[in-house]
């Protein structure tokens, strides 16, 4: 096993995990009548997501039920993208991390870090600033026989719970099987190699962690078969669905590093009856009209209390005149590339709008001329809708409205922009100059 690396603290930002069943509603189009509570949810998430407080994660359990949404996948996918960039790291990286920390620790040679270390659960960082765009590519075909898959294991685990009922078999004897069933299947060869051998643990000594209750405790594995076992002996009479094994995967594998957790309903209170999101200082909530409003409620007051993790050192907010309009494609782009260059080379993040009054040009790519590209390019920019007939002072409450730093300087006519323009921008603020090059320098608060 390689090491674990040691960030042990949650990150800044609240950390949302939502069930495919709230992304497929805030993702549908108006007219199948989206519920009105969920529209209220996504305002209030994608305002805390570009606010910097929150981020909404993404796991290969959305991506597999993504695949399987039909004419929705598209618009989940476009939904997704402005909630969160951030993507979990596996099912079996996480349990494999688990496994190793809580191995150590039977040792006694465990560095201090927990079991549940947040740096083990994500492929990129939570904290990072969020970009105005997140790549999200359609890799359906990965996932071309998923639904197959779930049924044959919702089948076998239907057999399973029959025989529960069949012979009246309680949640701690049918615990018990399940938890030898995990232990047999981690003493295999494939197992024993995996964790043995590696900073001179013994198979002797793995083998002992197997058979000790540190092997029961570990998280993943202690969640996956309590909630299923309580599945399947609370609710004998109840078949198994295909959702529910992804369900439970998806719950055991992410819910303790997250801060809120949504589920269905029904996976939520088999989740409440074994007071599993109390034991992670997680707050858990259910899909149905009540769970969203208390979600929504409970965002709200915390986002309250969450200042923004990042916030720009500088917004540049560029009009829609005439001569900027002649010359856009270059201008943003000797914009983008000088604000791409201050972040690299001092951490400085400027922030980049555009004025869009709905006549701003639009351009074909060299690389890929039948694709259209806005009248910034492929800069990072964000559009402010605005009518062509509005004047400074409305443009300028538009900017204070949109802008996340405390200053902005609004660029409202062409010039050959110097190389050094943004690094005279940025000195603005410190040296409390009110232009530069000529443009007006506002305070966001004024």
């Amino acid at each position: 096993m390689t090491s674990r690396r040691t960030m042990t603290s949650r990150p800044r930002k609240l950390l949302v995990y939502l069930d495919q069943n709230f992304m497929s509603e805030m993702a549908k189009p108006t007219h199948d009548r989206v519920r009105q509570d969920f529209r209220e949810l996504y305002s209030v998430l994608q305002q805390g997501f570009w606010n910097e407080q929150l981020v909404v994660l993404r796991s290969s359990f959305h991506d597999v039920e993504t695949s399987l949404a039909g004419s929705l996948g598209d618009a989940i996918r476009a939904r997704r993208s402005t909630l969160g960039h951030v993507a979990t790291a596996s099912q079996d990286h996480i349990r494999d991390r688990q496994i190793d920390a809580s191995l150590q620790e039977f040792l006694g040679r465990h560095d201090g870090s927990p079991v549940i270390c947040h740096d083990d659960a994500f492929e990129d960082e939570p904290d990072a600033r969020v970009g105005h765009y997140d790549i999200d590519v359609d890799m359906d075909w990965m996932h071309a026989d998923a639904k197959e898959q779930r049924q044959r294991h919702a089948d076998q685990l239907d057999k399973v719970r029959q025989r529960i009922r069949q012979h009246s078999i309680s949640y701690d004897e049918q615990f018990r099987i399940e938890m030898d069933i995990a232990r047999q299947e981690a003493l295999r060869p494939h197992s024993v190699r995996r964790y043995a051998g590696y900073g001179g643990v013994t198979d002797e000594q793995y083998s002992q962690f197997v058979q000790s209750n540190a092997f029961a405790e570990v998280p993943i594995l202690w969640l996956e078969i309590a909630l299923m076992t309580r599945l399947m002996t609370a609710h004998s009479t109840r078949k198994i669905g295909q959702g529910d094994v992804t369900d439970i995967e998806a719950m055991a594998t992410y819910l303790p590093y997250c801060d809120v957790y949504g589920a269905d309903r029904f996976m939520a209170g088999v989740a409440k009856s074994l007071q599993v999101p109390e034991s992670y200082g997680c707050h858990l909530f259910h899909s149905g009209k009540e769970g969203v409003a208390s979600l929504i409620d409970h965002l709200r007051a915390a986002l309250a209390d969450i200042a923004p993790v990042n916030v720009p050192r500088l917004s540049i907010v560029v009009a829609a005149t005439d001569d900027i309009k002649a010359n856009s494609f270059s201008f943003f782009q000797k914009i983008g590339t000088q604000a791409k260059m201050a972040e690299r080379r001092s951490g400085a993040w400027v922030e980049v709008f555009g004025f869009d009054d709905g006549r701003m040009p639009r351009y074909e790519l060299r690389q890929a001329r039948s694709i259209a590209a806005p009248f910034y390019g492929l800069q990072d920019v964000l559009p402010i809708k605005c009518s062509a007939s509005d004047g400074i002072d409305a443009l300028i409450d538009a900017a204070k409205t949109e802008c996340r730093s405390t200053h902005f300087v609004l660029v409202d006519a062409y010039q050959d922009l110097p190389d050094d323009f943004l690094t005279q921008a940025l000195e603005i603020t410190r040296d409390g100059k009110s232009s530069v090059l000529g443009y007006r320098v506002y305070s966001r608060d004024r």
